[in-house]
C-alpha cells in the first residue's frame, strides 16, 4: 500500500498588511501584535514594503518582522506597480499616496480580500478599488458596497 504524502496546508493570504502595520509591529503596539499572532499564516505583504524600507536603509527590519510574525512577502515587480499606482494617483500625488496605491494594487494581484492599515485615506482608496479594509488599531472593518 502506498503512503500518501501529506502536504502542510498553508492559510491563504487573506490580509494584506501595509507599511504602517509594520511600523506598529516594530514599535511593539499591542493591537498590531495581537492581529499578527491571531492571523499567523494568513497575513502577507509584498516587495513593495521591502522596497519602501530599503529606501531608508533598513530593509532588514521588514524582513525580520515578516519572519518573526509569519507574514509572507510576495515578490512582485515593484517598479511596474509604482508606475501603475502613479497613473492612478495622478501627477500631483505625493510619494506616500503613490506607495499606498502600489500596496493596494499588490494586494489585489496577490488575491487578498482585506487590506490592513490604520490610515483612513488608504482605507478609502482600498475600498474604492474593491477591497475590504481593516483598521488594525480600532478593529473596524469596512467593505465596498455591493451595487
Amino acid at each position: 500500500m502506498k503512503k500518501r504524502k501529506r502536504k502542510k496546508r498553508r492559510k491563504r493570504c487573506r490580509y494584506y498588511v501595509n507599511t504602517n502595520f509594520f511600523v506598529d509591529l516594530d514599535e511593539g503596539k499591542r493591537e498590531a501584535i495581537e492581529l499578527a499572532k491571531r492571523n499567523r499564516g494568513a497575513l502577507c505583504t509584498s516587495t513593495v514594503l521591502v522596497y519602501e524600507y530599503r529606501q531608508y536603509g533598513i530593509g532588514y527590519v521588514a524582513k525580520r518582522l515578516a519572519r518573526r510574525y509569519g507574514i509572507r512577502v510576495y515578490k512582485l515587480a515593484v517598479l511596474t506597480l509604482l508606475e501603475e499606482a502613479s497613473s492612478i494617483a495622478g501627477p500631483s500625488a505625493s510619494a506616500n499616496t503613490v506607495f499606498d496605491y502600489a500596496h493596494i494594487l499588490a494586494a489585489k494581484r496577490i488575491g487578498a480580500k482585506t487590506f490592513v492599515t490604520s490610515d483612513k485615506a488608504s482605507c478609502r482608496r482600498a475600498i474604492r478599488l474593491g477591497l475590504c479594509c481593516l483598521n488594525h488599531r480600532s478593529g473596524e472593518t469596512l467593505c465596498p458596497t455591493q451595487e
